[in-house]
């Protein structure tokens, strides 16, 4: 055992399996026409059939329920050391990098959305009107009078009707008009280095207490859910052997393995089976009972 991983250990993965065999294999075992049929007629692949959606469901069904009962943190799993270390890289302290600092075009190009300028106008929308109630003491103090209480209630929410129908398209535009300004004076707020650090411990709060109060059982979402993301992951994975879109996508992503380790073996990561061998006999006498 010990000469055969040593001889693996020096070759290139190109001289072990060329990308043009990698390529074949795939598409022989994809891609291939020479499939059987199921007990209706219909044709199967050869890789994912009846057998092995039954497979699939059943161990993911397993993974599930194993989630479920799992009361530990992500914290706790991750052990302390490593939790510590991820929120001093988020905070970015010693120099790591992370902290609070953002991508100036990815931040416009969240906060300069419709969707987010609606968010604000509309927000603004409200507060206005809710500042012209709430600091109208005289009209408070009439509202609560036994006559005249509910009448100012009913005339307020007339003029709250009138105000959407008449002013509302118009200070509705000068409100997203104005969003936009207030937009982009938040998004140099937010890519600022001054605020780094601010937005550093924030994000390190926030993700401390995701990893470290929120048990993993928490993180799952309800069955419906993950029965619509089961069946999703088979369905992606049944289009592999349709259409030529996945098979460029297939073939592009061998290539860019073998650019980047095609011509590496184990010995270039300095792995040496000897002294693995040597320092754990249990392993090699697993290993030689497999082989």
């Amino acid at each position: 055992v010990r000469n055969i991983l040593n001889y693996l250990s020096t070759q290139t993965l190109e001289s072990l399996l060329s990308p043009s065999d990698a390529k074949l294999i795939y598409e022989e075992l994809l891609f291939s026409s020479s499939s059987s049929d199921n007990d209706n007629g219909e044709q199967q692949s050869t890789l994912f059939n009846d057998d092995t959606y039954q497979q699939y469901v059943k161990y993911w069904d397993k993974f599930g329920r194993k989630l479920r009962e799992e009361s530990r943190t992500p914290a706790d799993l991750l052990g302390s050391d490593i939790t510590n270390r991820i929120l001093s890289f988020i905070k970015g302290e010693g120099g790591g990098g992370g902290g609070g600092s953002y991508d100036a075009q990815t931040v416009k190009a969240f906060l300069e959305s419709d969707a987010i300028n609606s968010l604000f106008t509309q927000l603004l929308y409200d507060a206005i009107f809710e500042f012209t109630t709430k600091f109208d003491i005289l009209g408070n103090a009439i509202s609560n009078l036994p006559l005249l209480g509910p009448v100012r209630n009913q005339v307020l929410k007339e003029s709250k009707r009138n105000m959407d129908r008449t002013l509302g398209p118009l200070l509705r535009q000068f409100l997203s008009g104005y969003t936009r300004v207030a937009i982009r004076q938040a998004i140099d707020f937010v890519v600022s280095k001054e605020n780094a650090s601010a937005f550093g411990n924030a994000n390190a709060k926030l993700v401390g207490y995701l990893l470290e109060k929120r048990s993993v059982s928490e993180w799952i979402p309800e069955d419906k859910v993950l029965i619509r993301w089961r069946q999703d992951v088979w369905d992606y994975v049944i289009s592999l052997e349709r259409g030529s879109d996945q098979q460029k996508i297939i073939n592009q992503s061998i290539d860019w393995i073998y650019d980047l380790v095609g011509d590496k073996c184990f010995d270039d990561a300095g792995v040496d089976v000897d002294a693995i061998f040597d320092a754990s006999p249990t392993l090699e006498k697993n290993v030689a009972l497999f082989w």
